[in-house]
């Protein structure tokens, strides 16, 4: 089923937009008052920063890879509505019938690399072929989705920080037991209040990690399926559509 224009940054849009109602309502409640106010370590403010940062590079790559499905559903559109396939290298570009050049984009890129080594390598050993094209396949899928490895990275980072303001609230928790040296009731009510203080920069900075990982990873898994969707397209329109005509007029 043929997916609408910017298909991908428009559910990212949706996913977003869900987000931000989510804080609204968590600032109406003063969740966020009690989450930050509440971390003695400030881990809580970092793991935010480090959210905002991997967003915008989130934006920046969802529009790419939403620029290209479009690219790539024009050029499965001419390829597959042809009837009687042309497809050839001319000033650097790719043709189709004469009168269309494909439009830049990556999968015009990976085809054209294509049909030029093909044209200028192939033989008649099908099964070394097909290995090489696959090799060729998996350098495209690599340029698209090593840019994600970073957002990834960033995403366990923030779990980690989180395990960290965990530790530091318990170191809390327990420097609060040390520092005892007499026992009377305003003492107990001084160890009370530093042991909620220090249970408050645990749970809030591993509430924080998970929240923001879970978030950011959920953004770049859907940033990787839309680059396997490109891939999937590429990987059928050459199989089925390109490489025969190639190798029928080699």
């Amino acid at each position: 089923m043929e997916k609408d224009t910017h298909h991908l940054f428009l559910v990212w849009l949706i996913f977003t937009g869900l987000i931000i109602f989510a804080l609204f309502a968590s600032w109406h409640e003063n969740i966020l008052a009690l989450l930050y106010m509440g971390d003695k370590s400030r881990i809580s403010w970092a793991i935010t920063l480090l959210y905002i940062i991997i967003t915008f590079h989130c934006i920046l790559r969802v529009y790419f890879i939403s620029s290209q499905l479009n690219a790539t559903q024009k050029i499965q559109n001419l390829i597959q509505n042809e009837s009687d396939l042309d497809i050839h290298l001319s000033d650097g570009r790719v043709h189709v019938n004469g009168s269309h050049v494909l439009p830049e984009s990556v999968l015009s890129d990976y085809l054209h690399d294509l049909i030029y080594k093909t044209t200028h390598e192939y033989n008649n050993d099908n099964n070394e072929s097909n290995k090489h094209n696959g090799d060729l396949l998996d350098v495209y899928e690599s340029r698209l989705k090593k840019p994600h490895d970073m957002g990834w990275f960033v995403a366990d980072i923030m779990v980690k920080l989180g395990l960290l303001g965990t530790i530091i609230g318990f170191v809390l928790m327990l420097a609060s037991v040390a520092d005892i040296t007499e026992i009377d009731l305003n003492a107990i009510q001084n160890i009370l209040t530093q042991m909620s203080s220090g249970m408050g920069t645990a749970l809030y900075t591993t509430f924080a990690g998970l929240v923001c990982s879970i978030l950011a990873g959920a953004q770049y898994h859907m940033l990787d399926r839309g680059a396997d969707d490109l891939i999937e397209t590429a990987k059928h329109l050459s199989s089925v559509y390109v490489l025969p005509k190639i190798k029928s007029t080699v």
